[in-house]
């Protein structure tokens, strides 16, 4: 199925996110054309993803990825532990506990846990408004998600988004966690992310050739 209608707003900032995509690269330092700070100024503009910061696809919700799918949950008595592999992102969902107040602000959200019989129900809120989620949240965003063990050893995931700042209605997905005996090994985003280094000297070096009067084609 597909995602609900976004709202005006969302519309506004989606289309201003995916212009940027569609930009040609001319090998110029185009954005010295504008006012106001440019996209390259400093690495802390770049997005999480970027830096290495959190899961490029998404941990709150968990949505698959071309790669790197393993979870790898671990339960305590007053915590769950929900390490996802893709940037090794770890969870930590208090049992039967309260969100702080709404300006405590978290990188993952804020989870507190409950079960429902057999089925552990987690209720995230309190997102920092950079990190609200692959699917296109906001700080505002409200998720619960579902967990139910399958004979099998699998997990049914289900998860509904809800945020009335960006969707104009909630609205709910589901996909099986797949039962391994295989381990989940460190992914060191962070030790191997050459790239981020490199997009500051590419920029850098766009930004010289425009100064001394040189163009990305010469």
């Amino acid at each position: 199925g597909r995602t609900p209608p976004l709202t005006p707003r969302a519309q506004a900032e989606r289309a201003k996110l995916f212009a940027s995509f569609l930009r040609t690269n001319d090998g110029t330092a185009w954005w010295l054309d504008q006012e106001g700070p440019g996209p390259y100024d400093n690495m802390e503009q770049r997005n999480g993803a970027e830096r290495c910061l959190q899961s490029f696809s998404g941990s709150t919700p968990s949505i698959p990825s071309l790669y790197n799918n393993f979870k790898r949950i671990v339960q305590t008595e007053d915590n769950v532990m929900i390490l996802i592999e893709m940037v090794h992102d770890a969870r930590i969902v208090r049992m039967n506990s309260e969100h702080p107040p709404a300006e405590v602000k978290r990188w993952l959200g804020d989870s507190i846990g409950r079960w429902d019989g057999d089925i552990l129900v987690v209720d995230t809120t309190n997102f920092r408004p950079d990190s609200a989620g692959f699917l296109g949240g906001s700080e505002n965003t409200h998720v619960i998600e579902k967990f139910t063990a399958q004979e099998n050893g699998d997990v049914l995931y289900s998860f509904t988004m809800d945020d009335d700042t960006v969707w104009t209605q909630p609205w709910t997905g589901e996909y099986i966690w797949q039962a391994s005996d295989d381990k989940v090994y460190e992914y060191a985003c962070h030790e191997g992310n050459y790239a981020l280094g490199n997009i500051m000297r590419g920029a850098r070096i766009l930004e010289k050739d425009i100064l001394e009067g040189k163009s990305g084609t010469d």
